[in-house]
């Protein structure tokens, strides 16, 4: 207990640096805290699923020119053909995501659900891959009877939240039209899994006698349970036959086949191309920034201790002359971080808080739901014992070599020597080197974002506003959309109305073109959007040859981007003008050639786009809309198309998106890592701020006298600063050095993810170098002033 009372006296006498301690450690437990949530998450994705090593996931692969694409999805007709013939399969388990516009209680209208998600239609084999635990209900007859349903626990509570689970059981929803009866209710599964079904039900007919085999669906999934991963390359086999078989006379005119692949449960969650998955490397990313601050909050802690050890000789030398042994020394130092730690963890519990407020948008808020409560409790207790040996080791191994006879001969405990502490410096190099990668980066990272939102798209995004056409039955989605656009082309507020798909989005078709060649054919793959006739005026696109599109080429015109001309081999855009390509088998006349313009974000290159004129609806689906050049007409403006829109759809919620907004949203994943180097740049300073902080008040008591001497003989106060700052400069200045060129590797290989991105240059450097020197000399200046303006006399009266 004494023990305790003399470590608890010690750290209130040197509060500051026991402030500074704590809040740097805090700092660091508290990122790490959120970041070992977030990875804890991902990394525990079917980790516990029973025979996990014997279940894989179906995919399709596609192989054109020698390479390989794969695709998410399968052939409707391949559940049923591998559960018939495969002995060695023992579960082959369809997973087909069902759409329907609602579901409600029958004969209530208040309970009605919208676009209800995560609705697999499947079979009872589904259960037994799965570990779902029945509360209500019995998976062996389930499905028996037809439109049955099963819920999950927290899907019934939303149907029914004033009912038992034993009083849901046997009610009917209607989903649209059809009632389905509730047959059994599952608990939720207990841990991430890629089984993210809500509610279940039979598989339609249609998709598990379907005989299509040459189209595959994302919204048709597949897993398999083997009885031996032996058996996987003969059944592959055998069903790549069946895909040759069934696919190879459609597919070889186009240049490409068609195969399945498998993926092992336990790496899904890991595959690029599935469904919800997770980037590996940027997992691996986080757990280095985690580790990198956990490692500077350390290193500022042995800087601050470090640099006290000379102040705390003669406590040291006295323990020592009364007997104390050097081992017991040691304890009570590990004993002092170990409460420091203890107290930095208690303050670092609001600060996760307001970390994962500022990471909202990155967090999974699916992480909420899964309890990990002892794995943070175990994380935290390894990490606070982590932090007090990284932490205690340095220093306790200085102040085991204080020597009493230097203590004794000399009055002033800071003078005791303690040996070359050249780690201290190189610690402070390291932190700075770490801090000044994340700013080059914030820099670099914020030009980059800024350059792909203000680059020249090559059409206009200004003053647009989008709406998203009513395709549900019951919102008059069979109203006509251009019957609206023409009530809004009356609107005197209303500059341009256009139909059709957004010119920068990742909603378009794709196809190939073909045009005939001295050489033969040539085969193009696009993309491509419908359009109306107003489309190119909206969006001031530049047409170079030809005319604009009409409604009256519906039937076979198209426009083509000058990179599809220059594809399909025409030496000019003129040259195009009137010739016929064939397009799905139907010969299609080039009317007009356009600009190229960006028709994915700039990660992609652009690539050749087919413009076609269509006045279906289902083909159009969104409708553009420019508002007057001066923004103070807007409200106005906003609230007559609110008008017209409720005349022609009274039935479906009046909802719009500015497109420069919609087109910002494409760098959703750019701005989150942004948002995340940006907050661990701001750490990072933090700590290494609060480390020069601490490390220049403990020179300047060190120098008292010398900074008085300096100023008797006549220094100036310029020169007193100069003298505290310069050591720390130096340091800071040689960690630039070394942090330019990992962070330019660093850049470099970000961006090389854009096709269109930035040239680094040297000024991309120097600004970071001379905001991290500013930010530096700052933190350094005020106790340097201090000491600087201190009235001589009081240093020189006595040490």
């Amino acid at each position: 207990m004494n023990n305790f009372k003399l470590i608890f006296r010690q750290l209130w006498r040197n509060r500051l640096f026991t402030l500074l301690n704590i809040v740097g450690l805090s700092i660091g437990i508290s990122a790490c805290w959120v970041i070992f949530r977030i990875v804890n998450y991902e990394f525990s994705f079917d980790q516990k699923h029973p025979d996990k090593e014997l279940i894989y996931k179906v995919h399709t692969s596609y192989l054109e020119n020698n390479k390989t694409d794969h695709f998410d999805g399968i052939p409707a007709p391949l559940p049923a053909f591998v559960k018939d013939n495969f002995s060695d399969v023992a579960l082959s388990v369809p997973v087909f995501s069902e759409y329907f516009e609602k579901v409600s209680l029958p004969n209530s209208k208040a309970l009605v659900f919208e676009d209800p998600k995560e609705i697999i239609g499947t079979t009872p084999d589904y259960f037994k891959l799965t570990d779902y635990r029945w509360l209500q209900g019995n998976k062996d007859i389930v499905f028996k009877n037809p439109n049955e349903v099963v819920l999950t626990a927290s899907r019934a509570k939303l149907y029914f939240p004033k009912n038992t689970f034993a009083d849901i059981i046997g009610k009917n929803l209607s989903y649209d039209s059809t009632l389905f009866t509730v047959a059994g209710i599952v608990e939720d599964l207990a841990y991430p899994s890629s089984f993210i079904g809500k509610e279940f039900m039979q598989i339609p007919a249609k998709d598990w006698t379907s005989t299509t085999w040459t189209n595959s669906n994302s919204n048709w999934q597949m897993f398999i349970k083997v009885k031996s991963p032996n058996v996987i390359a003969p059944i592959l086999k055998s069903v790549n036959a069946k895909f040759h078989e069934m696919t190879n006379e459609e597919f070889k005119k186009y240049g490409f086949s068609m195969s399945s692949n498998l993926i092992p449960l336990s790496e899904l969650h890991f595959t690029s191309f599935a469904q919800k998955s997770s980037d590996k490397k940027t997992m691996y990313g986080i757990i280095g920034i985690g580790i990198f601050l956990l490692i500077l909050a350390c290193i500022n802690y042995i800087n601050l201790t470090t640099a006290q050890v000379p102040h705390r000789a003669k406590e040291i030398g006295i323990r020592k002359t009364l007997g104390e042994s050097q081992k017991r020394i040691t304890v009570i130092f590990f004993l002092e971080t170990f409460i420091i730690t203890i107290l930095a963890l208690l303050l670092s519990w609001p600060l996760v808080k307001i970390i994962q407020s500022s990471l909202s948008s990155y967090i999974p808020q699916q992480m909420y739901s899964f309890a990990d409560n002892l794995t943070v409790l175990s994380f935290i207790a390894g990490t606070t014992i982590l932090i007090t040996l990284l932490s205690s080791w340095y220093p306790a191994m200085l102040i085991n070599r204080v020597k009493i006879s230097e203590v004794i001969k000399i009055t002033g405990g800071s003078k005791v020597k303690m040996g070359g502490l050249s780690l201290r410096k190189t610690l402070i190099v390291f932190q700075f080197v770490i801090a000044q990668i994340f700013v080059v980066s914030t820099f670099i990272i914020g030009m980059q974002l800024k350059h792909s939102l203000n680059s020249k798209l090559g059409f206009n995004k200004e003053a647009i506003i989008t709406l998203q056409l009513p395709y549900k039955s019951f919102q008059n989605a069979d109203t006509d959309p251009f019957t609206y656009k023409h009530a809004l082309e009356g609107l005197s507020v209303i500059k341009h109305v256009s139909l059709g798909h957004l010119p920068m989005s990742g909603d378009h078709w794709g196809n190939s073109i073909v045009v005939k060649s001295d050489t033969g054919e040539v085969r193009v793959d696009h993309q491509f959007k419908f359009i109306d006739d107003d489309y190119f005026k909206l969006y001031n696109i530049n047409i170079l040859a030809g005319r604009a599109i009409k409604l009256s080429d519906t039937a076979s015109g198209i426009a083509l981007n000058l990179v599809a001309i220059e594809k399909l081999g025409f030496k000019s855009a003129s040259e195009a003008i009137g010739n016929f390509v064939k397009i799905d088998d139907q010969d299609r006349q080039i009317v007009t050639v356009i600009d190229n313009f960006h028709s994915k974000n700039m990660h992609s290159k652009i690539g050749p786009l087919e413009l076609r004129p269509s006045n279906k609806k289902g083909q159009l689906k969104n409708m553009s809309i420019q508002l007057p050049d001066h923004q103070e007409k807007w409200p106005s403006a906003l609230q007559q198309i609110e008008k017209e829109w409720k005349k022609y759809y009274p039935n479906a919620p009046f909802k719009y998106e500015f497109y420069d907004q919609q087109i910002k949203n494409q760098y959703e994943n750019d701005t989150k890592f942004s948002k995340i180097i940006n907050l661990s740049t701001s750490i990072t300073i933090l700590l290494s701020c609060l480390g020069l902080i601490g490390l220049v008040t403990i020179t300047t008591a060190q120098r008292t006298k010398e900074i008085g001497i300096r100023k008797v003989l006549g220094s100036k106060i310029s020169e007193i600063i100069a003298l505290l700052s310069k050591e720390y400069i130096k340091l800071i200045f040689i960690s630039i050095l070394i942090a330019s060129p990992i962070a330019w590797w660093a850049m470099n290989h970000w961006l090389n993810d854009f096709a269109y991105k930035i040239t680094l240059s040297w000024w991309m450097f120097t600004i970071p170098a001379v905001i991290t020197l500013l930010i530096a000399f700052i933190t350094m200046s005020y106790h340097s002033i201090k000491a600087a303006n201190a009235n001589p006399v009081e240093s020189l009266r006595d040490e």
